[in-house]
């Protein structure tokens, strides 16, 4: 039950890390981190027109401003889980309370994350949509091969032996 548990934990933060890196932006709205060179490799790949891009630079700067509460909010959750567990002691019932209220916002992320795909989806010639889809599949494929059969990052081996 436990490494299921962790298993569900990390995909999560796997997802909304991707999601957080992707719609972040440094100083002077240049692109940053790995998230926007991905984004705009699929943008050259898919052939995007001026519109479309821009178009699909709105709707994540859109999304990325209405969740910044929930980036927040995720970012308290996590100072309040050093400080409950800082000194070594463990508290059940705190620990619990707080990833309850993380798994909440990871949630809410997880959705706006798959709203904004569906978005800038939205956008994009059938054509397009296609190599999209495909390029998905090719990047879950390096994943796997990167990160095998385990649970995710660091996770346990699930395989059936």
């Amino acid at each position: 039950m436990k490494k299921a548990i962790v298993a569900v934990l990390g995909v999560l933060v796997i997802g909304i890390g991707a999601f957080v890196v992707f719609a972040q932006r440094s100083e002077g709205g240049k692109r940053g981190g790995f998230g926007h060179r991905r984004m705009g490799m699929i943008f050259k790949k898919l052939d995007l027109t001026e519109e479309q891009k821009t178009k699909a630079q709105e709707i994540v700067k859109g999304a990325f401003e209405k969740n910044k509460g929930t980036f927040d909010a995720l970012k308290a959750n996590r100072e309040k889980m050093k400080a409950a567990t800082a000194s070594g002691a463990f508290d059940e019932a705190a620990v619990t309370a707080i990833a309850s209220e993380q798994a909440g916002l990871m949630s809410q992320m997880i959705v706006e994350k798959e709203r904004t795909k569906s978005q800038i989806f939205a956008i994009l010639t059938d054509e397009q949509k296609a190599k999209a889809v495909e390029f998905e599949k090719q990047f879950e494929d390096k994943m796997k091969s990167r990160f095998g059969k385990r649970g995710g990052f660091g996770g346990p081996d699930v395989s059936e032996e």
